[in-house]
């Protein structure tokens, strides 16, 4: 009988991966979902609470539970990554890791304007509009960071003792 391992996934792994693309998905179809709310025609305080709904935290939160679920493991299965790193590549994935935490960092600046300076940002249509932009550019940031944060963000949430078994 085979061993699970990275050529046999077990039927866990395998479902925890499919809950994790379904997470995925979900994290990007949501903004995008805000962004055609408006033109369904419902009474405009009944389209603003659903598009707060689709917005408030919800993107994020499942992508960041899909990239928990996913690893590293899951990211280079989603980039289709069978051949070995170069040097090149190394230096890529470093300059891709940094740009994507650092725009991560400024997609943040929208968020803060509208919690704390709320006049200085348009509101109606347009502030639905930067919400849900920012919400996208939350889950491209997180995609463009690569495996090795994918990998680290996992970590979090998995207890590893530090001292050796038996001791």
């Amino acid at each position: 009988m085979a061993r699970p391992g990275p050529e046999h996934p077990t039927q866990a792994r395998l479902g925890r991966v499919r809950l994790g693309l379904v997470l995925l998905a979900a994290a990007v179809v949501l903004p995008v979902a805000a962004l055609l709310f408006p033109l369904v025609g419902l009474p405009s305080a009944a389209s603003n609470l659903a598009v707060s709904l689709l917005v408030a935290g919800a993107p994020e939160i499942l992508c960041l539970v899909a990239v928990a679920l996913l690893g590293r493991a899951g990211f280079d299965a989603l980039g289709g990554r069978t051949v070995p790193r170069s040097a090149a590549s190394v230096r890529e994935e470093k300059v891709r890791y940094y740009g994507a935490l650092l725009y991560c960092g400024l997609n943040t600046l929208p968020i803060a304007l509208y919690a704390y300076v709320p006049a200085v940002m348009p509101g109606g249509t347009a502030k639905l509009v930067i919400l849900a932009v920012t919400d996208l550019g939350f889950v491209l940031s997180v995609l463009l960071a690569g495996g090795q944060f994918w990998e680290k963000f996992r970590r979090l949430f998995v207890f590893e003792p530090d001292w050796p078994a038996g001791s």
